[in-house]
């Protein structure tokens, strides 16, 4: 799992700090949403019911002006068989004389008789006009008591009215209506008048749904008529649908005049924009601050702390790489980063005081150590000389051939020491250049001591060994070289010494020293030889090694040295 940057652990910590005042505000936010939502419902249907309120003072103030007006001996008058034109006259002036007082509120007033035939009427267009079709003149037959009728058309005005009617009765029968007709207008600017900040647009529709009046932009908001009959057919009160513009409303229904007319407001449910920002202002101020602190926290956290760091990590990296950089920031930092800089600043000179001062001691120790292998080297050497010399004196062929054997392994010392010093490390030298460079310094021809002329195969890996592992190495091949270069090779078309050392498994080291050559009673090693020194010094050292020696003969003449021994962890490939 990727670990959190400071910068990152910083932002998540402003985080949890502002979490819960958004939360607290995210809360208040939405109590606030429902209780304004609420207080607009409840003033649409204050508003409702204010208008209803007005509309129902029409209708009990018109109910009582019918019933004082039709209950007039001029108005029953005109209804009984011997009426005269002047009763007639008598009638229509008083009912004239009714409305003026009400120019704007009512368009007229009439009697029918018991048939429907209109017998007094302020519209003289409408006397001898037949209303027995009409809805409101069968309400009141039925009724018999003041009844208020669905929207109708005037004969008499060029506009809609809502009649009302109250049956005029002689000993209990029925003998005819009279009706006064309301202004539907006068409806409308009930409906959509009151304060401005109490004014809900309402819209007047009857039973089947059909908008009468009211509020004209509110008619788009309606939705399709035969919703709202169901509606009203089903004493709904309230419910939710969408208008016909296509937006989400709930409507409110309450019945005016009755059960003729009814008052529909709508109240959008669907959050505009502008709605939807009002509501959500200061929320989102709060959340618009907080993202403003996040921000800051970003950027600050990576001007005054990330970059500071990244520098410091940087110069860390190039002092780690031996550079020689200096500690200078290219901004002033905080103090407190200014210290934790000036802390890495001269950490990093002791570092490099020190190392200058370790790398002075193994100048100093390198030189020490090549000198004294050097010395070394040359004290072998200059012993390897001397017995060149005293070799020289001895007639004795078999005394010098110990004295060869003797120089070889005084040989195989220097050559080894000239490896270490040669090399930049101390400790180790390549196992396959030193056994090259020892083969061809023990074939070389020294004087009173003749040498075959043989060709050498050395096959070694390349690997750097320690001293512990050369050192036996080199004088076993020494031995088994020096006493395979004694044997008979004048049978043999292509005299040969193999050398070959293979690594096996990746844990062990197997060394063959081979040779196509007779043997001879000259040779010290060999499958039939006694026990002699270099017999002995070969088992000695594969023992020293940790590994086993044993020596056969080859086939057709020849001595095979195999030689097994662990490879130590110091003595892997090398690079």
């Amino acid at each position: 799992m990727a670990r959190w940057s400071l910068r990152t652990k910083l932002v998540a910590a402003v985080v949890l700090a502002l979490a819960p005042a958004i939360g607290l505000m995210a809360w208040s936010t939405y109590d606030d949403i429902v209780a304004a939502r609420a207080a607009r419902n409840d003033a649409v249907s204050a508003a409702i019911e204010q208008a209803a309120a007005r509309h129902r003072e029409l209708i009990e103030g018109s109910r009582r002006l019918v019933i004082a007006a039709c209950s007039a001996d001029a108005v029953r008058k005109v209804l009984s068989p011997a009426a005269t034109p002047a009763d007639v006259d008598a009638c229509e002036g008083y009912l004239s004389g009714v409305l003026q007082g009400f120019p704007n509120q009512y368009s007229a007033m009439m009697v029918t008789d018991e048939t429907g035939i209109a017998r007094c009427s302020t519209a003289p267009d409408e006397i001898g006009l037949s209303f027995a079709d009409r809805q409101i003149f069968r309400l009141v037959q039925e009724t018999k008591g003041v009844s208020i009728g669905t929207f109708a058309a005037s004969r008499a005005a060029p506009h809609t009215v809502i009649p009302m009617a109250m049956p005029i009765t002689v000993d209990g029968e029925f003998r005819g209506m009279c009706s006064l007709g309301i202004s539907l207008q006068l409806f409308s600017e009930l409906s959509t008048g009151g304060p401005a900040s109490q004014r809900i647009p309402v819209v007047l529709v009857d039973q089947t749904g059909a908008p009468v009046g009211g509020d004209v932009q509110m008619t788009l908001a309606m939705p399709v008529s035969k919703r709202l009959a169901s509606a009203i057919a089903a004493g709904q009160r309230t419910f939710r649908d969408y208008g016909q513009n296509g937006s989400f409303y709930r409507f409110h229904i309450i019945p005016l005049a009755g059960n003729a007319t009814f008052a529909v407001a709508a109240m959008p449910l669907t959050e505009s924009l502008a709605s939807m920002a009002v509501e959500l202002g200061r929320f989102g101020l709060v959340v618009l601050a907080a993202v403003m602190v996040l921000l800051v926290t970003w950027f600050g956290a990576d001007r005054w702390c990330v970059r500071p760091l990244r520098y410091i990590g940087d110069f860390a990296s190039r002092v780690a790489r031996g550079e020689d950089v200096r500690f200078a920031p290219h901004r002033p930092w905080t103090s407190e980063l200014a210290t934790v800089g000036d802390g890495v600043g001269k950490m990093a000179e002791a570092i490099a005081s020190r190392e200058a001062e370790l790398k002075a001691g193994l100048e100093q120790r390198d030189h020490m150590l090549r000198e004294i292998h050097h010395r070394v080297k040359n004290n072998l050497q200059m012993i390897s000389s001397l017995l060149n010399l005293q070799a020289g004196e001895i007639r004795s062929p078999r005394i010098r051939r110990f004295f060869g054997d003797a120089q070889n392994r005084v040989l195989t010392l220097s050559i080894l020491h000239r490896h270490l010093y040669e090399r930049s490390s101390w400790s180790l030298v390549d196992f396959q250049q030193f056994i090259s460079d020892l083969v061809r310094q023990i074939s070389v021809p020294r004087p009173g001591l003749e040498r075959p002329a043989v060709r050498y195969h050395i096959r070694a890996p390349i690997m750097a060994v320690g001293p512990d592992i050369a050192i036996p190495v080199g004088l076993i091949v020494t031995e088994a070289v020096g006493s395979a270069l004694s044997h008979d090779f004048s049978t043999v078309s292509t005299p040969e010494i193999r050398i070959d050392a293979t690594e096996q498994s990746g844990q062990e080291v197997e060394l063959v020293i081979e040779d196509n050559g007779l043997d001879t009673s000259q040779a010290s090693i060999g499958p039939n030889a006694r026990a002699s020194f270099g017999l002995t010094l070969i088992r000695g050292l594969a023992m020293q090694l940790g590994g086993k020696a044993s020596i056969l003969g080859r086939e057709g003449g020849g001595t095979r040295v195999v030689v097994t021994f662990p490879m130590a962890s110091e003595g892997g490939p090398d690079g």
